[in-house]
């Protein structure tokens, strides 16, 4: 066979393959054909007759290669391989046909590198082709085509491994085949074409235009080759088309877009609608159609695309191996459309066609890689839609299936690992797995160093690499991936021309990138380019472009963070108006929407911050929920809405106070916490605004457990963010700021110093040009003072000022937050101005403050937080130099303040608590009440609406407590006082022992206290208010600003105690602890002038006690110093001035100069002038004045003093509001110099004020007081019931009238007693609830006080339970005023238990008359009270002078001629008159009569008893000789003691002491007990020998009669007057000892022994009271046991002798066991004692007879 054979057989067997392959795409598509030509049989037989011809085998391996193209049988492929193979082998090397076979084998294994993408395959068919064209002759007319063959190889060899020397061979060989051909050879076309793809290939490897522009122009020359009708022209158009979009695509001009189109339209137009290829042409006409909607958003390209898409899938059949290609495309192009219409259906048809489009492709399929990542992208999309985790799941399998589909060294590889990264970068975002992340990161580095670096991908693959490892950065704060991410995106934008249309995406990259790293480190370069960056990426993009939204939000992003910095408004509106546009261009269902709207919700937020415009912040509010609510509730993004939507509300509950925006802000904060994983990034910082919100609803509500969460969030965030990442040192200045509130409440130093530990390491870990390093430096300098305030450590509130300071300074003058910070600073220097007083400090922080209000917009909300904090500093100003100017700006700025918030604002409360200050400090200043109600209405509204376990509520209990004691002052209502105390108590009552604010308000309890003390006496209360301001002292730091002022009010309640125990050592210490508070404060500090004026005080209180004249200049030169210190204006000035008065008045008693004197009135009268008239304070003035003033009178006699002097202390009686005990010593004052001066007598005004002042005293004193406080509160009124008795008999006013005032103005304690023990059976009878009301009350007041205690206690424990015993029984005593005030409404009860009718006391006398004697300087009188009537007579004989000579302080006891001169007097001046008056005498009466004698004042301490006249040595008259006496304290005294029932048992108990501890042996008390026992033989005897006092309290009740033999001892202070028993004790060596135990009167006094008789007190002066002052209280031993019960009580009026005592027992029981009759044997033992020894007196008159 020759050589043509093969040729001619190949030809034939081509046309037949050819003819067969159109034949089945006729079938395909359903199309008739006729005749045997297209017979497939036919085909067969001509092909097994060709089969036998030369060169069959080549042409078979033909056919397979369109079989395989066809059917995509890759068992096809590997045969034509084997066929066409074997043709070569069989062919000799130099055969002519050798060449075209090689042509054809290279051919069939590209295509199978097609398919396979084995290397191998490409190398071995470039190696065929290499050799086809080598041998080919040059001049050979199909080396062209071999050379088109190897040039197209070549280039896929590049497009796999992206070498460019492989392209530019390919491109070479291109260029040769056109340069081969001529001008009008049919084969030019294909080869320009060939040469423009190539030329394209390069242009996107290198982006050099020229290659572009060339590819263009040589697809246009293919173009413009082919004459229109020709079959290639469509497809040379369609090429041409794709080289235009390219350029399109680079340079972003619309004509080449619009050219492609219209080019691919022709060519789609020009092709038959059954032509094979119309499919891909239709195809590509859709891609450009969706690159112009891409650009132009124009829905109807991308639905035009659609169509196109679908109309080419439709045109192939199921098993058309082109199908799944574009099944794929036409699933892009509508995912295109579902991202911009949101339609779900869109989303899923693309699910489906791009699964559709993978399982119509084999397993091994090459495009099987592209297919798989398309639809992982498409799952990934319905992921981010729905939120689904397992749509994501899903698409990372597909992205991982298209990995391992590519071999490692195939071009699509790339691709694949690229798109994985993404998909798992998705899975991070959504999970936090870090693991997910790295993952995503090595994938990308494989892609990118699978990637040459000239390749043209390379910059996208950069980019996304540098996006991934930013997310790592985020994540772990790591700056290194940081600065890797800037370095791959900043190589990506290099690696791209500048006019490349990807470089705006490339851009907007590293504009985020660089924006990280500035909000990591601060560097303003950072986010000047970021902001260039983002700026160049949107100006790059057209208005229209999709894109351009993302873009223009990234740039809005930017600018808001330099408004951040920079504080330029311009900034953040330019913000809002981009991401405005963002919005308003995004339609409503697509699904970046929501993330837009987000965005312009937190813009918009910020600029609310900045103006404080309300409508900003609903439009945030509004924008964000827009966001939550397009999103599905299961979708990753909704969290990070909800999270965002918390912090808004948050924000608006900030503003508006509404507790429901904050529930709301917790609950959506909760859920976005609860939507991520544990270990997820995003979950530290929402656990972190978790917190915060927490935290807030703690301040607000005072809930310690939301506090307690907030920290424990906060710790949670900050254990679980890398040390070095950018937030960590957000999230550790949150945690440090929860822990100082819970510091702020609990007083844990711990938290303090772990607050200011992590506020440390927030600013260590912020860089120093860091824009937020001066909030963390703001926020601990917070922290600082608040441990100076704890500890007074003033390096702490140094350093303060000095980080504050850094922080203003180092902020532009128009930064928004500037303000804050100005603000705060000058709090802290306010702070300092407290510690040192230095003037400068304050001016300061007051201009600081002014600062921080005048650059803050009129309608901010933070405004009113300035406002109020100026008000403070005025208000301070105002404290130090007195300027009323500054006070009242105080208090306009403060209620702006408090007007600016609404009325449930959380703020509010503490504004108006800060009103309320002010307006108490103005009503101090000026002494407008209204000022001092406002201020109590806003304290009580306050505390009102603040929560019981409220952290603040103590504070504000505390404040309304100061504000009620202040009008308490005003007013003198105690129901104020008590308040103040209740809530005082209540304050530290809520504070933990441990706190640091708790000496403060321990020292406002302790104030409270003494006030009460002051007011109503209770000695309690003052030993209390010491044990607090002594804790206040202790646990207050030495250099603490409060320090001075603690140790000052200490101080004063030492020195209020010394002056009414007289105890030197609380004097002392007094002195010493104000001398410590001197030194503790500046010279020129405010406190110091108070200071200064105690020390004065406590200094004149030591010179009155010590005469030293030393004391008395100091506390002069002290309180000058004071006045010197103290403003003109100032509100205390008059304190201070009188306190001065005080000091000179006292030198001039010493000296005598006149001079102190004049200025001693001259100081009292400015300070008169510096009063209000209403201020109760007042009245201590005008007794300073008034004293004075009496003072100057007595000097120089000039009647105008005496007026002066008078009038004044009648101005300070009418002060209704004044203390009642300032007012009763004016009125005595008043009353005695209009009595006794004859110049201005004025009896009727005198008896008018003396009557009044003397019904005024049982209101000095409570029920609920002790014994020994109402003695100290009646010490002072020594004298006022003789003087009433005396003025009203001089006045003219009837002897009733004179002895119902005796009756009020006396015996005022044992009056109350008898009051709780008197009968109620006729009230029982008639008012059964109010008698039993009235009993249980009267039961539990008539109670001694305790208050119980164990050793366990703690002093804390001790002081509580003590207050609170005091409380309840001050409560009684109110209650029990209240049922006698209900009782004596009540028809014939108008008198219960008042005694003072004249029937009542007629009543008395019954059984003898009562004999009341007064001496006084102004006259001397016995009032007689008998059955009929009540008269009195005058004792001319009695002087006053007379009267202090035998029983004044000096008076001789221990002298029997004294003594008889004294009972001669006595006998003479006083009882002769009476008796003559009663008419006893001169002819006794027969039987004796009894007559009880009652002295008033000094005359109490008379012996009336034993007056008698002394003749011939013996006694010749006496007392006892004419009637039976007997003593009383007051007739209603003895009304009581006669209505007891005496036991009718005989019993006795005998308390016998023969030896006493420290004290003289009684040597008779032994005898004394026998005789006693052999009287009353017929009687139960107890004798008790040197008992117990409990054990004598015990066993009283049960004995009719309880005689005492033992020492007894009358005390300066009556209540502690006693009987002297024994007890055992226990020495430090532990051995058991003796020592003196005490029955005192006020234990004795607390029983109540209803039918107890008779008490015989054998012991010395049990009947006297060595105090003066309180004579008219009758309280001695004798008198407590008449009052515990006892109706009859033998006792002593001084000193008595062992013998005597022995006789008058032996004797009085000798007698009563004859007659039963106490009086008599009193009597008959008396005179047995008065006939053995007649002219000593001291042997026979000290024993009386008390009781009735």
């Amino acid at each position: 066979m020759n050589n043509a054979g093969p040729s001619a057989a190949s030809r034939i067997y081509f046309i037949l393959i050819e003819t067969f392959t159109e034949f089945g795409k006729l079938r395909a598509r359903g199309k008739a054909t006729q005749g045997n030509s297209c017979n497939p049989y036919f085909l067969y037989l001509e092909y097994k007759r060709l089969q036998s011809m030369e060169g069959l085998e080549p042409c078979l391996g033909n056919n397979f290669n369109t079989r395989y193209e066809r059917m995509g049988n890759l068992q096809g492929l590997k045969a034509a391989i084997e066929r066409v193979s074997a043709a070569v082998e069989a062919t000799p090397e130099d055969h002519p046909h050798r060449a075209g076979w090689l042509h054809n084998l290279s051919t069939t294994f590209r295509m199978q590198y097609e398919r396979s993408g084995n290397l191998q395959d490409l190398e071995a068919a470039i190696e065929h082709a290499n050799t086809a064209v080598e041998t080919s002759p040059e001049d050979h007319p199909d080396r062209a085509g071999r050379l088109k063959n190897l040039s197209t190889t070549l280039s896929m060899r590049y497009e796999r491994t992206g070498h460019l020397q492989d392209l530019e061979v390919a491109i070479e060989h291109a260029n040769a085949t056109v340069e081969a051909s001529q001008e009008d050879h049919p084969d030019r076309a294909g080869r320009l074409n060939n040469l423009s793809t190539t030329l394209s290939m390069r242009y996107k490897q290198t982006g050099n235009l020229q290659d572009l522009e060339a590819a263009i122009e040589h697809a246009n020359a293919a173009v413009e080759a082919t004459p229109e009708g020709h079959l290639n022209r469509a497809g040379w158009l369609n090429n041409l088309g794709n080289r235009l979009s390219s350029r399109y695509e680079r340079t972003g001009n619309m004509q080449d877009l619009e050219a492609a189109i219209e080019h691919a339209s022709v060519a789609v137009e020009a092709t038959p609608e059954d032509h094979p290829n119309r499919a891909a042409l239709l195809n590509n006409l859709g891609q450009f159609l969706s690159n112009r909607y891409e650009r132009m958003g124009n829905l109807q390209d991308l639905e035009a695309a659609i169509g196109y898409a679908n109309i080419a899938v439709e045109a192939l059949p199921e098993d058309d191996p082109n199908r799944a290609r574009m099944l794929s495309n036409l699933s892009s192009h509508l995912k295109s459309r579902y991202e911009r219409t949101g339609n779900q259906q869109d989303l899923e048809a693309a699910i489906k066609h791009a699964n559709a489009a993978v399982e119509a492709t084999p397993g091994d399929h090459l495009n099987r890689a592209a297919l798989l990542n398309n639809l992982g992208n498409i799952l990934r999309s319905r992921y981010e839609r729905t939120g689904n985790l397992q749509h994501l799941e899903a698409a990372i399998e597909h992205a991982n299936a298209a990995v391992e589909a590519s071999p490692k060294d195939h071009p699509h590889r790339v691709e694949s690992l690229n798109n994985l990264s993404t998909i798992l970068s998705s899975l991070y975002e959504r999970t936090g797995h870090l693991q997910d992340l790295e993952a995503a990161i090595e994938h990308t580095n494989a892609a990118v160093e699978a990637t040459p670096g000239d390749h043209h991908n390379r910059a996208a693959l950069l980019n996304n690499f540098g996006n991934i490892l930013r997310s790592r950065y985020e994540r772990t704060g790591n700056l290194q991936h940081l600065e890797a991410a800037i370095e791959h995106a900043e190589a990506a934008v290099e690696a791209t021309p500048e006019d490349h249309p990807g470089r705006a995406a490339l851009w907007h990259s590293l504009s985020k990138s660089l924006s990280s790293r500035y909000e990591r480190t601060g560097n303003q370069c950072d986010l000047e380019a970021a902001i260039e960056h983002a700026r160049v990426a949107v100006e790059a993009t057209l208005k229209e472009h999709p894109d351009r939204a993302r873009l223009l939000n990234n740039l809005s992003i930017t600018l808001s963070s330099q408004y951040e910095r920079t504080g330029n408004l311009q900034d953040l509106e330019a913000a809002i108006e981009h991401a405005r546009a963002v919005v308003q261009v995004t339609p409503e269902d697509n699904r970046n929407r929501a993330a837009w709207s987000n965005s312009l919700g937190n813009i918009l937020s910020s600029r609310y911050e900045r103006t404080g415009n309300l409508q900003d912040l609903e439009a945030a509010i509004e924008h964000v929920n827009i966001a939550v609510e397009a999103t599905p509730k299961d979708h990753p993004d909704r969290a990070r809405w909800l999270n965002n939507l918390g912090i808004q509300l948050h924000r608006r509950y900030e503003r508006t106070g509404n507790l429901q925006n904050l529930e709301a802000a917790i609950e959506h904060t909760r859920e976005a916490v609860e939507a991520v994983p544990q270990d997820h990034p995003d979950r530290a910082g929402r656990l972190n605004n978790l917190g915060t919100m927490l935290s807030s609803r703690y301040e607000r509500i005072g809930n310690l457990q939301d506090l307690q969460v907030a920290i424990e969030y906060a710790a949670i965030a900050v254990d679980t963010t890398p040390d070095n990442h950018s937030v960590q040192a957000a999230l550790l200045t949150n945690l440090s700021q929860h822990l100082r509130r819970r510091y702020e409440r609990t007083g844990n130093l711990q938290d303090l110093e772990a607050a200011i530990k992590h506020a440390r390491a927030a600013v260590e870990a912020t860089l120093a040009d860091h824009p937020n390093r001066m909030g963390i430096l703001n926020h601990l300098s917070h922290c600082l003072s608040s441990r100076y305030k704890r500890t007074g450590n003033m390096q702490d509130l140094e350093a303060a000022i000095e980080y504050s300071s850094v922080a203003v300074e180092a902020i532009p003058e128009d930064y928004p937050n500037r303000a804050a910070l100005l603000n705060n600073l000058g709090k802290f220097l306010s702070s300092r101005y407290e510690q040192t007083g230095n003037q400068q400090d304050l001016e300061a922080a007051i201009e600081h403050a002014s600062a921080a209000v005048e650059a803050t917009l009129k309608d901010h909300p933070d405004r009113a937080r300035w406002l109020n904090n100026l008000g403070i500093q005025l208000s301070r100003r105002y404290e130090r130099i007195g300027n009323l100017q500054d006070l009242e700006a105080a208090i306009e700025h403060t209620r702006e303040a408090v007007e600016a918030v609404p009325e449930d604002h959380p703020d509010r409360a503490g504004r108006l608590n800060n009103l309320g200050t002010m307006l108490s400090s103005r009503y101090e200043r000026t002494g407008n009440l209204q000022d001092l109600e406002a201020a109590i209405e806003h304290a009580s509204i306050v505390v009102e609406a603040t929560p019981e376990d409220h952290p603040d509520r103590a504070g504000l209990l505390n404040n309304l407590g100061t504000m009620l004691s202040s009008r308490y002052e005003r007013i003198g209502n105690l129901q104020d006082l008590e308040a103040a105390i209740e809530h005082a108590s209540t304050a530290v009552e809520a504070l933990t022992v441990d706190y640091l604010d708790r000496g403060r308000k321990l020292n406002s309890l302790s104030l409270h206290l003494s006030r009460r003390y002051e007011r109503i006496g209770n000695l309690q209360d003052l030993q209390v208010a010491i044990e607090y301001a002594a804790i206040a002292v202790d646990t207050t730091p030495d250099n603490h600003s409060v320090h001075g002022a603690l140790l000052t009010n200490l101080s004063q309640h030492l020195s209020r105690r010394y002056e009414r125990t007289g105890n030197p050592q609380d004097l002392e210490a007094a002195i010493k602890h104000v001398r410590a508070a001197v030194e503790a404060t500046l010279a020129d500090h405010p406190n110091r002038m108070g200071i200064l004026n105690h020390l004065s005080h406590c200094l004149s209180s030591r010179y009155a006690r010590t005469g030293n004249l030393q004391d008395s200049e100091a506390a002069i030169e002290h309180a000058k110093a004071a006045l010197e210190a103290t403003p003109e204006c100032h509100p205390n000035r008059a304190t201070i001035l009188n306190n001065l008065s005080i000091r000179l008045s006292s030198r001039y008693k010493r000296i005598g100069n006149l001079q102190d004197l004049e200025n001693a009135i001259e100081y009292a009268n400015a300070a008169m002038e510096a009063i209000p008239e209403d201020n109760p304070n007042r009245a201590q003035i005008l007794n300073t004045l008034g004293s004075c003033l009496s003072s100057r009178y007595q000097q120089t006699r000039n009647l105008h003093d005496l007026e002066a002097n008078i009038a004044v202390w009648l101005a300070c009686y009418s002060m209704r509001t004044a203390p009642i005990f300032q007012r009763l010593k004016a009125a005595l004052n008043a009353a005695r110099a209009l009595a006794f001066n004859p110049s201005v007598k004025y009896l009727l005004k005198s008896y008018s004020l003396i009557y009044e002042a003397t019904h005024l005293i049982p209101l000095a004193t409570l029920r609920s007081l002790e014994r020994e406080d109402q003695q100290h509160i009646l010490r002072p009124l020594v004298g006022l019931a003789s003087l009433a008795v005396s003025i009203s008999l001089e006045a003219g006013r009837s002897p009733l009238e004179a002895l119902q005032l005796q009756e009020l103005g006396r015996s005022i304690t044992n009056g109350q007693l008898l009051d709780y023990r008197s009968d109620i059976s006729n009230l029982m009878e008639n008012h059964p609830i109010l008698a039993n009301t009235f009993d249980s009350l009267r039961q539990e007041l008539g109670s001694p006080f305790t208050s119980t205690t164990s050793p366990e206690m703690s002093m804390n424990q001790y002081l509580w339970i003590q207050q609170a015993a005091i409380r309840r029984r001050n409560q009684v005593a109110q209650d029990l005023d209240h049922i006698l005030s209900q009782i004596r409404q009540q028809p014939g009860f108008e008198n219960f238990l008042l005694g003072n009718s004249e029937e009542y006391l007629l009543s008395a006398a019954q059984e003898g008359p009562i004999v009341v004697l007064n001496a006084t300087e102004l006259r001397s009188d016995a009032i007689l009270v008998t059955k009929t009537q009540v008269t009195n007579i005058v004792l001319p004989n009695i002087s006053h002078a007379s009267v202090v000579q035998y029983f004044g302080v000096n008076a001789i006891t221990d002298d029997n001629k004294v003594q008889r001169e004294l009972l001669e007097w006595l006998w003479k001046g006083v009882v002769q008159p009476v008796l003559r008056e009663l008419r006893f005498y001169p002819i006794p009466s027969n039987p004796l009569p009894r007559i009880w004698w009652v002295g008033i004042g000094l005359m109490a301490k008379a012996p009336i008893h034993a007056a008698a006249k002394f003749q011939q040595g013996r006694v010749q008259m006496a007392t006892l000789h004419y009637c039976l006496p007997s003593y009383t304290s007051t007739i209603r005294a003895l009304q009581y003691s006669r209505s007891r029932q005496h036991q009718q048992d005989a019993s006795i108990l005998i308390v016998s002491m023969p030896t006493t501890p420290g004290e003289s042996a009684l040597s008779g008390v032994t005898k004394e007990s026998d005789d006693i026992k052999h009287s009353l033989e017929n009687f139960s005897t107890a004798i008790f020998e040197r008992p117990t006092a409990e054990n004598v309290l015990q066993a009283l009740p049960e004995f009719s009669i309880a005689h005492f033999a033992c020492h007894g001892v009358s005390s300066i202070n009556p209540a502690n007057s006693h009987l002297l028993l024994v007890k055992q004790s226990i020495s430090h060596d532990g051995q058991c000892t003796e020592e003196v135990d005490k029955l005192r009167v006020k234990d004795i006094a607390a029983l109540r022994l209803p039918a107890a008789r008779l008490a015989y007190l054998s012991a010395c002066s049990t009947a006297n009271s060595n105090s003066y002052e309180l004579l008219d209280e009758v309280t001695h031993i004798v008198s407590s046991f008449h009052i515990a019960g006892f109706r009859h009580v033998i006792g002593t009026l001084s000193p008595a002798q062992d013998e005597a005592c022995q006789k008058m027992a032996a004797d009085f029981y000798s007698t009563l066991s004859k007659t039963d009759d106490v009086a008599l044997s009193y009597r008959n033992a008396v005179l047995g004692l008065m006939k053995k020894k007649p002219l000593q007196p001291m042997y026979w008159a000290p024993f009386i007879h008390f009781g009735a």
